[in-house]
């Protein structure tokens, strides 16, 4: 399912927000064992996923473009609901109560963050190894890499938990996990989408960008 596929069936009451979000927080847990992909997942990802569906039944529209979309971030991005660990055990737990500023423009668009996800340990190299969580598989081989920084995000999404994903990139970390799993990325120009709350790596080259599966899904995003 895109973006639009699932809009258009909200719109005509096929599908519901909460299904989406009940069925994508499912297979994370029957499936992800396998990946180790997910770092955490938003306890009110449920609720928040109703909040949209009471706001279409009264209203009759969608918040925003991204309405009930479920997004998963790349944890090293600050979320107000999760830890951001930036994949290690020495910010295990840690928490700044308040969300990044892509964070806080995918919420305005109506998104709902429904999951961390691993990265390799503080987005520094290519392989999605960490001390939080361990290596994250890739879903179409488990005896092969996933690709990185960000392939947390590539390895859900390819197992389909979630509808799209955001990584960042300093040299190939969009990229390399979006080919390694079938994905399309973009890394967007640096500056052009605000690293405010975001683990740096370096400040002349890190940038956060959309992973999906389709190409207009990752337009859509950023």
């Amino acid at each position: 399912m895109d973006i639009s596929t699932y809009h258009q069936a909200l719109l005509e009451n096929t599908i519901s927000t909460q299904a989406l979000v009940a069925f994508y927080l499912d297979r994370i847990q029957r499936c992800d064992g396998a990946l180790l992909s997910i770092v955490s997942v938003n306890p009110r990802a449920i609720e928040q996923a109703r909040e949209c569906d009471t706001i279409l039944r009264t209203t009759g529209s969608l918040i925003g473009s991204l309405h009930g979309v479920p997004v998963l971030v790349k944890d090293n991005i600050e979320t107000e609901d999760m830890t951001t660990t930036a994949g290690s055990l020495s910010l295990e737990g840690f928490s700044t109560g308040k969300d990044a500023d892509l964070v806080r423009r995918l919420k305005a668009a109506g998104a709902i963050i429904l999951a961390k996800t691993n990265l390799h340990e503080f987005a520094i190299w290519g392989e999605s190894i960490s001390s939080i969580k361990g290596q994250t598989r890739n879903p179409y081989d488990l005896t092969r890499t996933p690709g990185g920084s960000s392939g947390g995000t590539g390895a859900a999404l390819a197992a389909n938990f979630g509808l799209v994903g955001i990584g960042t990139d300093t040299i190939n970390s969009i990229r390399s996990p979006s080919s390694a799993n079938n994905l399309v990325g973009i890394r967007p120009t640096v500056g052009l989408v605000s690293d405010d709350g975001i683990v740096p790596y370096s400040l002349t080259q890190d940038t956060a960008g959309p992973m999906a599966r389709t190409l207009a899904d990752a337009e859509a995003v950023l």
